[in-house]
């Protein structure tokens, strides 16, 4: 069985940690503890985004790929997105007791001052990985500027039951995990083009596996 954690990559074990979670992978506690304090030891260091978590100097030399198959391809945008995504794993893994996280809290507050409070951060992609993590946090005002970004992904409707320039996939990943009513209308809105896409992913690949779970996800809660 493999580790959970890769020590040369923050990104694999980010996606290892949110594989384990949702039963895609085998991990011990063990495992999944070594992996989370290694994640954690990476908060703040010289190049960090905001206070983040920094990524490898692996990572930094390539693409980006989140756990649903889209990429990035700029240093700044992994830095970013890779320290949204470990502050939120550490936070969906109960570790928001810890020193690093309360740093890291404080990082998310300077990326709000930086215009994050309007609902959206930098390009399309960072503003997903802005309001997935911050949806997990206790954050004092987190509903009403995450309603911010809601309402700019609602006005991003095309007429296919996508979002003009929002990655489809991590949207949809993000809006079945936003307990919001506006969240889900949005996945109601987005219903009938997930259905028809479910049969496409049925493999054991990492891609597949998130993309059936942000399709399947998306159709219960567009019934419920």
């Amino acid at each position: 069985m493999d580790r959970v954690l890769v020590s040369g990559s923050l990104m694999e074990t980010l996606w290892r940690l949110e594989e384990v979670r949702q039963g895609f992978r085998s991990g011990s506690e063990t495992d999944v503890g070594e992996a989370l304090d290694w994640v954690l030891s990476r908060q703040g260091l010289e190049g960090s985004y905001c206070g983040l978590f920094l990524p490898t100097p692996e990572d930094l030399k390539q693409e980006l790929q989140l756990p649903t198959g889209e990429k990035m391809h700029t240093i700044a945008a992994t830095k970013h997105i890779l320290g949204e995504e470990a502050l939120r794993t550490a936070l969906v893994w109960k570790r928001d007791k810890t020193p690093q996280v309360r740093q890291a809290l404080k990082g998310l507050e300077t990326i709000l001052e930086r215009g994050g409070k309007t609902g959206r951060y930098c390009c399309y992609t960072c503003t997903i990985a802005f309001l997935r993590t911050l949806a997990t946090t206790t954050i004092s005002g987190k509903e009403e500027i995450v309603q911010k970004g809601l309402d700019r992904i609602r006005r991003a409707r095309t007429t296919d039951g996508r979002w003009k320039g929002f990655p489809y996939y991590y949207t949809l990943l993000t809006l079945t995990e936003i307990d919001q009513p506006t969240a889900r209308k949005e996945l109601k809105y987005a219903s009938k083009t997930a259905q028809k896409l479910l049969n496409r992913y049925h493999g054991k690949d990492r891609t597949s596996q998130f993309r059936n779970l942000a399709l399947k996800n998306t159709f219960r809660a567009a019934q419920s």
